[in-house]
């Protein structure tokens, strides 16, 4: 089944319509806090905000017109960056992952684009670990959450100043 990648960014023209999926987008992911405290923050603040400048983007699945995946994108010079990825629960297993995964990598120009994840979700991405030849650069014990390992693919991580 195909399904319709879109762009938060072009429904900036619709104020209302880009509040309530970013809304609703955020809300999907919202459960990622337990692995990324400062979720929400870097969310409404950091990524959000700078959508649609071409280095900031948000892909998204909708289902039945649910989102049921996203795709968090960032594309500096310096750095080609898949910052979130999650498909929901009942939309696995029906193309929607590889299809959100294949428009993140067109829209960042590469197949092998940095991206991190906690070592307990490797398991969910060996398909395309391995399909796109990714390589593990670092293995960083405590980076988000102590006592838990942050896998990184395809790039490094700053160190931080204050854990």
């Amino acid at each position: 089944m195909n399904y319709k990648i879109e762009k938060l960014s072009d429904i900036k023209y619709d104020k209302n319509a880009y509040e309530d999926l970013a809304n609703q987008i955020y809300y999907l992911t919202d459960h990622l806090s337990s692995d990324y405290p400062k979720h929400y923050d870097w969310f409404f603040k950091k990524h959000l905000p700078f959508v649609g400048n071409g280095k900031r983007e948000i892909l998204f699945v909708r289902n039945h017109n649910n989102v049921c995946g996203v795709a968090f994108l960032k594309k500096e010079e310096d750095e080609k960056k898949i910052c979130t990825f999650y498909v929901a629960e009942h939309g696995r297993n029906m193309g929607i992952g590889r299809t959100l995964m294949n428009a993140s990598f067109e829209f960042l120009e590469t197949t092998t684009p940095m991206i991190t994840m906690p070592s307990e979700k490797v398991q969910y991405f060996l398909h395309f670990i391995f399909k796109n030849k990714w390589e593990i650069t670092q293995i960083i014990e405590g980076y988000y959450v102590k006592d838990a390992d942050e896998v990184v693919f395809n790039g490094k991580l700053e160190e931080k100043v204050n854990n």
